[in-house]
């Protein structure tokens, strides 16, 4: 997905439609409701872990999904792999001009997930256009360790506190002084299998 552009979309009270009927399809539709959105999940033959958002203000229909369910939708992710389908939903939200992307299937879609590492208000996004997942979750680890053992969260709710309480003409001058003795030190190791591993 080259030219991609990271965004942090305000889905409070939007709808949003999860296709998919198993853990993926629970886990994506747990993250959008916990972000504020309106979510709807469809599912042929949901699991259980499915069956149970419908207590949590997740509307679940059990049924194939149809023209009605991108009516209202911002968002869009199919959670099963099925590459058919994929290309079937692709087209749709192209058409409507909806977000969409097919979990898994990077060939398709508008948007790409992206891991995220969060202390308090403050949160870090990885992102490998859907090419490196496992990739994106190991950083994503990394980075919430580092975040929790600095007490960012902390931190950072002190400092808006400062921002709030200091008038504007006054700010860059103060909440620049406040973040001055930030650093960052440390590598980054890779460790690369050899070819006889």
């Amino acid at each position: 997905m080259p030219g991609s552009y990271p965004i942090a979309l305000d889905l409070r009270g939007r709808r949003c439609l999860v296709v998919g009927q198993g853990e993926e399809a629970a886990l994506r539709a747990r993250a959008l409701l916990a972000e504020g959105a309106r979510v709807r999940v469809v599912a042929r033959v949901p699991t259980a872990s499915v069956r149970e958002l419908a207590g949590s203000g997740v509307e679940l229909c059990e049924r194939a999904h149809s023209s009605e369910d991108f009516d209202e939708a911002w968002l869009v992710v199919l959670a099963d792999r099925d590459p058919p389908l994929a290309d079937e939903l692709a087209a749709e939200t192209e058409r409507r001009r909806i977000f969409y992307c097919a979990v898994d299937d990077p060939r398709v879609g508008s948007f790409s997930h992206l891991a995220i590492a969060r202390a308090g208000v403050v949160f870090a996004a990885i992102g490998t256009q859907g090419e490196a997942p496992a990739l994106g979750r190991r950083l994503r680890e990394l980075l919430s360790e580092l975040f929790e053992r600095a007490g960012l969260a902390d931190f950072a709710k002190r400092h808006a506190e400062l921002r709030r309480k200091t008038p504007g003409p006054d700010r860059k001058n103060v909440l620049g002084a406040d973040v001055a003795g930030i650093s960052l030190d440390g590598d980054l190791r890779l460790r690369v299998p050899s070819s006889e591993e």
